[in-house]
């Protein structure tokens, strides 16, 4: 049998490339490879691939003599550094004496046997080389970690791989030879280029991928003849010595791999064939073959790249078949008609050092503004240290050459104004463009004109700043390649490479032709190859310089041209025209807080009508078929008839405030893509958009089918539009609608004004806001008396001891802690304690939802007669009710009436903050103001409502930031400090800054009245401390109780067993996406199992088999929760099978469950596919989402998890909020683990599935 040579950089970059014929064949030494068919490959000789070698020695010893010098150990030797190294003698030498701070470069660690028998690996077979890691220092606490230099600008895969493997190494060589030397097995470091200390980051999952790696799939690999090793075309594979042996086969067998944007994933998926009866997918012909199948959509939808691509898979392989550029269905939003000066923009960076060496940009049309019909400037460092020079100079260059349309516009009306769209060709030119221009706001020289141009080239990372633009853009960059993908097929192989595609779509008024020389063109990307301005640096070709700045030129007419084809093939797809140029200004507020409030608000909408139209802008068919875009006949009055089944539960979580109406025709649809959302956002009348805007007034549903059968709308028509007739037909389409921004951005601009108001006081230093304001004596001492007689716990009592002395206080309510009951209950007794002793107190509770303030006004009415308040607080909601118990409960106190109460002694006022906003100037300032649910609710909403505390009232804010937080469209880069920024909730942007060992204003609520030991206990591990803890024993040593029943299957019999409160499934041997009908099946067994044998707490007798029977159980017995409609509906398809229910199942998401509780909940989570909980990463793996699910109920909690969801591509790691959600997924199988056991079942009439039962109790 071979042997293979490994080391962790090798396998590092089998991470980075994702492919296994990579590993095989760079494992296989070189002696052996021309006998298993493994080609031969060259020495890359080439400048760049020098010059990237002869930066990496640089780097390393710039790092090791000049950043560590006095405090590491080199070997002792001639010559460069990074040539030398410690024996393995010398290295466990050194390694027991080095200081904290100290280093070692380059030891030595060898890999023993004992290390790879660990993960079952055979010696004879896995050969690791002695491994090198570049620094093994020493912290202040003696523990050794690895840090490993690179010459790159960006932490990457291979980077975090090797490092966690140079880890694992370490720490068993030295358990080995018995050195008691601690190694930290929790970061390691990279020293990136150019940077004064290494950048950490976290080893935990790290470790986690490859151990799993080393014992499951490593063998495997190997295994093999190496010509079935499976392989697939990407651009990363243009760094690999077999990249032109791989192009060559792919264009010999005609492989798959020639279809543009194909996924590593995609690639597997369509080889491993995973369906029924599935043959291996390899050529275009078999692809071919799959698509004519009339199953291969539903295929498909299986794996999450291909999903839903089938339309777009036909129209490629077709192109690429025939030659033919073929149009698909969708239509954009992005790519405008026609603009009056289109700016097309280049960037292309140094490999080395990623600096920007060649800008360019070039202007087309626009005669009128500037008296030349086109103007071009190309910017060209002629030295490393000439890229500072070049920035500037083209910064300045685009701010002027956009200014003189700036200026041009100011004055003029609109129709006279010229319009300015600019754009990019591939993705890589707008991500440098942005880092560019943070880069020229941080250098005095072009700060000036990097702020005008950044106002206009809008995105996230303007929140970071101290002044912000007062005017959105929706699109102000285009990238070629985006819309391409979207709208054509191009007989065009492996890439969207600018040369090709320019052959493929030519434009008729403007041919032109770019030959995809060596020196400049990959075969693979767009990226400019950098051969030539590193020779024109370092090997002595100034004029290499002019090389580059005539493909500079080339491409920028070659990407103009390109535009020009695009347009012309697919006019019937635009709707948008360029927008009217004019740089935004800046909001000039005197507060940094107040300005990045006023942009966040403004970038919210636009990225949330952004979001809208992308869905209105799918192919109609795939849109009818989600319930975007719903067909309608107009019947009687306001009566519509679905054209189309349209799902129940789907319509009820999409439902939209207001709708698009047009009529079933062209001139509809044109419509319905020219309209502007932004425009329209808080409008309730259509103006002269040409559609009718609709709002739905009831539906007409089959609750039974679970389907809308029809509408009732509400129809507001433009002026001169012909009203609906009865038989018309129409579509409605969402809308979006945004009331609250433009009241948000008056009051943001008003508070501005105030600098000492309490709403600036409280962001800028929320420690010096929540000053002591005790109240007096007496009424201190009788409210506590209150509380404790009301039968506070220890946590709740120091709590409202805070809320009593203090302006602000934080209360941090986890699950089942009783927030509610703490809220009503202090409220009471500190307004019974002041009215006692004659003193006024005026109560305003506030939240985002009417929900949440009627949930909590409602139970302070229910507990006004224990405090003997029933006359003597009045309680009003605001305007009106809008939940039920509200609605038998509460007084309105309307807009005319808000005066009358301006006088009594003790209020309680509840509204929304906008609903407190409306009634400000005639309501009372409040002496307590109370703010629930604040961690949904940002600090832009807080600012609707605070103005209305008084002098010396108190703020107290309720939440959990571990929970739900608020809906946030924009992805804002996290803050310098890393705490939550202001894009976030308030309640999340308070508590971070907070002392957490010695809090100043954050009350903890601990004792928790609703979860049992076991269920409380994983949340106490991993989030809310050793202190949250079932309130009392009784509610400790909670279970559900089963009647006695035949057996059932025996994996359902394992995991309903009362006592193993907490259990995990782990599904494997199923690929799918959102919708898991395996899993749906195994959830519908166990629903239905505790449908006939769970018994009912209050009765102590199972649920009858009645309505109400099934009304009581799924009301108290059971919740099923789980993340998309799709699984949801699948659920509700399998229970349908298990039993006629008369009432029907709650199956919902997590949203719909925060703030309630049950027995028994069970979370199903279908995702199986790695590239859908990849894209939908921070809500697959939202830690928040997983904690509201588990901490639901009482007594049992069942959770289904896929297996590729615990085991998902390294990717995932590089986005901190999905990190944090993966590393709670697997503390909760670590848990289930450490307090419990695990058995493996086969499930029956399921081939191939089985599903690991680990069930957990905390005695």
């Amino acid at each position: 049998m071979p042997r293979f040579n490994l080391s962790p950089s090798l396998i590092g970059r089998f991470f980075y490339h994702d492919c296994e014929r990579y590993l095989r064949y760079h494992a296989t030494p070189e002696q052996e490879r021309p006998g298993t068919g493994i080609p031969a490959t060259t020495i890359d000789t080439s400048p760049v691939t020098q010059a990237l070698l002869d930066a990496g020695i640089r780097w390393e010893e710039e790092v090791v003599r000049t950043k560590l010098a006095g405090r590491v150990r080199i070997p002792d030797g001639n010559g460069p550094i990074s040539g030398r190294s410690f024996s393995i003698e010398e290295s466990f030498n050194l390694l027991p004496l080095l200081s904290p701070g100290e280093a070692i470069y380059q030891t030595t660690i060898p890999v023993s046997v004992h290390f790879l028998k660990g993960y079952s690996l055979d010696p004879g077979v896995h050969r690791f080389s002695p491994c090198r890691p570049d620094l093994i220092r020493a912290d202040e606490e003696g523990r050794l970690g690895i840090i490993d230099i690179k010459a790159s600008e960006e932490l990457s895969v291979s980077h975090r791989i090797q490092a966690a493997l140079y880890v694992l190494i370490l720490d068993h060589a030295l358990d080995l030879l018995g050195l008691d030397l601690p190694v930290d097995r929790n970061q390691a470091g990279i020293w990136l280029y150019g940077e004064d200390e290494p950048e950490p980051f976290d080893l935990s999952l790290n470790r986690r991928v490859i151990e799993e790696f080393l014992r499951h799939r490593l063998p495997g690999i190997l295994a093999g003849p190496a010509r079935d090793a499976p392989w697939h075309l990407t651009a990363r594979c243009e760094s690999c010595e077999f990249y032109a042996h791989c192009r060559a086969e792919a264009e010999a067998s005609s492989s798959v791999s020639q279809v543009p944007g194909l996924s590593s994933a995609g690639r597997r998926y369509l080889r491993e064939a995973p369906w029924d009866g599935g043959s291996p997918v390899n050529t275009l012909a078999d692809l071919t073959g799959l698509l004519r199948d009339p199953e291969s959509d539903r295929h498909l939808d299986n794996c999450g790249s291909l999903a839903g691509q089938g339309d777009r898979l036909r129209a490629t392989v077709r192109a690429l078949s025939t030659g033919e550029v073929v149009p698909l269905a969708a239509t954009t939003f992005a790519l405008p008609v026609y603009e009056d000066i289109a700016v097309t923009l280049t960037l292309q960076k140094d490999p080395i050092s990623g600096r920007v060496y060649a800008l360019g940009f070039r202007r087309s049309r626009g005669r009128t503004v500037y008296g030349t019909p086109s103007h071009e400037a190309i910017y060209v460092a002629e030295n490393p240290g000439d890229c500072t020079r070049v920035r500037r100079e083209f910064v300045r260059a685009l701010a002027a050459e956009l200014a003189v349309v700036d200026d041009y516009n100011r004055g003029r009306d609109w129709a006279g104004q010229e319009s300015v769209q600019t754009y990019v060709y591939d993705t890589y030119e707008e991500e440098l463009f942005t880092r560019l221009l943070d880069e020229a706001l941080a250098d005095p020289v072009s700060a000036e004109d990097a702020l005008r141009l950044r106002f206009y080239y809008q995105d996230p990372g303007i929140a970071l700043g101290t002044s912000h633009p007062n005017s959105s853009v929706p699109f102000p960059i285009v990238v070629l390649t985006r819309e391409i993908r979207r709208l054509l097929a191009l007989p065009v192989p492996f890439a969207l490479r600018l040369p090709e595609v320019l052959a493929a779509i030519p434009s008729s008024r403007f041919a032109y032709v770019l030959d995809p020389g060596s020196l400049f063109w990959s075969e693979h990307g767009n990226a400019m190859k950098s051969d030539a301005i590193i020779m024109a640096w370092h090997g002595n070709r100034p004029d290499a310089v002019d090389w580059v700045r005539q493909e500079v030129s080339r491409r920028l007419l070659a990407a103009g041209s390109v535009l020009d084809g695009l347009r012309e093939r697919t006019k019937g797809n635009l709707s948008r025209w360029a927008e009217k140029f004019q740089f935004p200004g800046s909001w000039d507020a005197a507060t940094p807080e107040i300005s990045r409030l006023l942009f966040i608000v403004e970038y919210e909408s636009t990225m949330g009508a952004r979001q809208v139209q992308e869905l209105r802008s799918g192919p109609r068919a795939a849109r009818v078929r989600d319930g975007i875009s719903i067909p309608l006949r107009k019947s009687e009055g306001n009566f519509w008839k679905m054209l189309a089944p349209l799902d129940l539960a789907l319509f009820e979580r999409s439902q939209a405030f207001s709708y698009l109406l047009v009529r079933e025709n062209e001139a509809g649809e044109e419509a319905e893509r020219a309209f502007d959302d932004l425009r329209y956002r808080a409008s309730p009348n259509p103006g002269n958009s040409g559609v009718c805007f609709a709002r739905v007034r009831d539906t007409i549903a089959d609750r039974t089918a679970g389907e809308i059968r029809g509408l009732v709308l509400e129809v507001t028509c433009p002026r001169g539009h012909a009203p609906f007739a009865e038989g018309n037909l129409a579509v409605l389409h969402p809308r979006f609608t945004d009331f609250t921004a433009p009241r948000s951005i008056d009051r943001l601009l008003a508070l501005d004004e105030q600098p000492e108001s309490a709403f600036i006081r409280l962001l800028r230093d929320p420690r010096g806001f929540a000053a002591p304001i005790p109240e007096s004596g007496e009424v201190a001492s009788d409210a506590e008396h209150l509380v404790r007689d009301a039968g506070f716990t220890k946590s709740q009592n120091a709590a409202f001891s805070h809320v009593a002395g203090n302006r602000l206080t934080l209360v941090w309510g986890p699950p089942g802690t009783g927030k509610t009951h703490f809220l009503a209950t202090a409220l009471l007794a500190l307004v019974k304690a002041r009215r006692a002793h004659g003193e006024r107190i005026r109560v305003g509770v506030a939240a985002f939802t009417h929900a949440a303030v009627e949930n909590l006004l409602v139970k302070v009415q229910a507990s006004v007669d224990e405090f003997g308040l029933t006359a003597g607080l009045p309680i009003y909601k605001l305007r009106e009710v809008r939940t039920p118990g509200g609605e038998r409960s509460l007084e309105v106190l309307a807009h005319d009436r808000a005066e009358t109460v301006v006088g009594y002694p003790a209020l309680l006022l509840g509204g929304t903050v906008h609903g407190f906003a409306r009634l400000e100037k005639a309501l009372p300032s409040l002496d307590l103001l109370i703010v629930d649910e604040a961690s949904q609710m940002r600090a832009t909403e807080l600012a609707m409502v605070l103005p209305m505390l008084g002098p010396g009232g108190r703020l107290v804010l309720a939440g959990d930031d571990l929970q739900l937080p608020p809906v946030i469209q924009g992805a804002y880069p996290p803050p310098v400090d890393g705490l939550p920024g202001l894009e976030d909730s308030v309640f999340a942007y308070l508590r971070h800054r907070d002392d957490p060992s010695r809090p100043v204003y954050t009350c903890q609520l601990q004792e928790n009245w609703r979860m049992n030991r076991t269920l409380s206990g994983f949340p106490a591990e991993t989030l809310y401390g050793t202190g949250y803890i079932p309130a009392t024993d009784a509610i400790a040593h909670q279970r559900i109780a089963l009647a006695p029943a035949p057996p059932l299957e025996e994996w359902v019999e394992w995991a309903i067993d009362p006592a193993y409160p907490l259990v995990l499934c782990v599904l494997e041997g199923v690929r799918t996406t959102v919708e898991n009908r395996v899993e749906a099946a195994l959830v519908a067994r166990l629903a239905g199992a505790l449908r006939e044998r769970l018994v009912d707490p209050g009765s102590e007798e199972p649920y009858p088999a009645t309505e109400d029977g099934d009304y009581r159980f799924w009301r108290h017995g059971l919740f099923i929760v789980s993340p998309h409609h799709a699984q949801i509906g699948a659920i509700k398809t399998g229970l349908d099978g298990v039993r006629a229910w008369m009432y029907p199942p709650f199956v919902d998401t997590v949203d719909k469950m925060q703030g309630q509780e049950v027995e028994s909940a069970i979370i199903s989570y279908g995702v199986s596919d790695v590239e859908t909980a990849l894209r939908e990463a921070e809500f697959i793996y939202s830690r928040n989402r997983l904690n509201v699910s588990l901490t639901r109920s009482r007594a049992k909690c069942v959770v289904f998890l896929p297996r590729p969801l615990l085991e998902p591509p390294l990717e995932l790691v590089q986005n901190e909020k999905a990190a944090a959600g993966f590393r709670h997924m697997l503390d909760l199988q670590e848990f289930c683990r450490a307090h419990g056991e695990e058995r493996t079942f086969e499930i029956d009439g399921e081939g191939g599935v089985r599903l690991t039962v680990m069930r957990a109790r905390v005695e």
